[in-house]
């Protein structure tokens, strides 16, 4: 079973206290880099605060009208902020987010597939499999055995092409 604080534990937050907001991390993840316009920094500011919110709410359904509401954007601006920010759509960057952070309860904890996709929010193991072998290259009882196996530390797409290239040397 995995516990609430284990959620958090990964991104370096600390279970918020009573009227405290939470997140260690979510201060610097919205500073823009030195020299840059206003204009730029308040960009940043957004989309570091949607990041910031992402992290808090990963075991929970996001919608981009969600996020661009928390910034004081339409959604349609939101979206384009937010892709020319990070270089990718808000929900695949918070998809990436999730799929992360469930290769680190799936390598650093006994917690079956089922149980790693409910702490994520997946209400369907079958579903949050599809989407994590999407993402990672590697179904997640490949990717856990592996962790097992002392394969990794591997970043999950180099365990797919490790682990094909054993296949085909096999065969």
């Amino acid at each position: 079973m995995i516990k609430e604080n284990q959620i958090g534990e990964s991104y370096g937050r600390r279970p918020a206290a009573a009227g405290d907001s939470g997140g260690a991390g979510a201060a610097s993840i919205g500073a823009a880099p030195a020299g840059s316009g206003q204009d730029e920094r308040d960009s940043w500011g957004k989309v570091g605060r949607s990041i910031a919110y992402m992290i808090e709410h990963i075991n929970e359904p996001l919608q981009v009208s969600t996020l661009a509401a928390l910034v004081n954007v339409s959604p349609s601006h939101f979206f384009a902020l937010f892709k020319q920010q990070t270089g990718s759509p808000p929900m695949d960057y918070f998809t990436h987010l999730r799929m992360r952070h469930a290769c680190r309860l799936l390598g650093s904890t006994g917690a079956s597939v089922k149980e790693v996709a409910a702490a994520l929010g997946y209400d369907d193991p079958f579903y949050f499999s599809r989407v994590f072998k999407a993402v990672n290259n590697v179904p997640p009882s490949r990717y856990r055995s592996a962790c097992s196996n002392h394969l990794l530390p591997l970043e999950p797409a180099a365990l797919a092409s490790d682990l094909s290239r054993k296949a085909l040397a096999a065969a």
